[in-house]
């Protein structure tokens, strides 16, 4: 058996165990190869399976017709794309098969793809994403809470968008810090949502909304614990080195960039690609 020769879902298994604390050595006598071949395809391996596309390789093609920033251009744009929230992708991929008015509240911390998933969302219920209002996706600011700006919301999801299939999407960023009068607001609204139309609520801190808005909606839970997204946050990180660069990063850039990820024992894919984008610049590959 050749390392190339492993199934991928047997690779990205052995990855995560191997992050996991798992010795190579043992995983190799597991899988019949020599412990340094293993240990090679582990940290080289990004998946390319025309047949069943891994989510880092959806990522990395979406990323390579794209312009801006490290962290705009390998922002996810479908839900298949999204990295570590496997049980949120197949929540939103079911939902997205037979829609229906109804409120999401994602509540995890910081960079873990929240607002990511709702856009994405968007895109997989046919709004025309880029177009924003004219294709039926509002974005509140955390700041921009008030109760006008939720009448003017729940106003405009009764409205036809101009392009995109008719779905309206409307994402309300940081919902724990809106008013008690905007939440009370919503309480009535969310009871009684116009047709083809999704709000879905963000917050870092569920817990700061009253139970009777949480019943309101379904929610959904983003994980942050860096040993379970260790080996994601290590597929990207070797993904768009490879692609920035074309050559695999160095073991100790992954190590330094994964460990900036992670802030009071929680890891941001933000902050994963943000800390990749100054390495890349220090060594002039951007």
């Amino acid at each position: 058996m050749t390392a190339l020769s492993l199934p991928i879902e047997t690779i990205q298994n052995l990855r995560q165990r191997r992050a996991a604390g798992e010795r190579v050595s043992r995983l190799a006598t597991e899988v019949g190869l020599p412990w340094q071949k293993l240990e090679k395809t582990l940290r080289h391996f990004i998946g390319t399976d025309a047949t069943t596309p891994t989510p880092i390789t959806r990522l990395l093609q979406a990323a390579s017709r794209s312009v801006g920033t490290l962290t705009e251009r390998y922002r996810p744009r479908s839900l298949d794309a999204i990295l570590g929230q496997p049980t949120v992708v197949k929540v939103l991929r079911r939902f997205a098969v037979n829609p229906r008015p109804m409120a999401f509240l994602c509540e995890g911390e910081t960079g873990t793809g929240k607002t990511t998933a709702a856009l994405a969302l968007a895109g997989e219920l046919g709004c025309a994403v880029d177009q924003a209002e004219f294709g039926g996706v509002w974005s509140i600011a955390s700041g921009e809470q008030s109760v006008d700006a939720v009448r003017e919301t729940y106003r405009r999801l009764n409205l036809v968008p101009m392009f995109g299939s008719g779905w309206k999407v409307a994402i309300v960023n940081e919902a724990d810090r809106m008013s008690k009068a905007a939440e009370t607001i919503w309480l009535d609204a969310l009871e009684n949502l116009p047709s083809r139309s999704v709000v879905v609520f963000t917050t870092n801190f569920c817990d700061t909304l009253s139970s009777r808005f949480r019943d309101r909606c379904t929610r959904l839970t983003f994980v942050a614990d860096p040993v379970r997204l260790r080996a994601d946050a290590q597929l990207l990180v070797e993904g768009v080195w490879r692609q920035e660069t074309g050559k695999a990063p160095p073991l100790e850039i992954v190590e330094q960039v994964f460990a900036a990820g992670v802030e009071d024992g929680k890891l941001s894919f933000r902050r994963v690609v943000q800390s990749l984008q100054v390495q890349l610049m220090e060594g002039g590959a951007l």
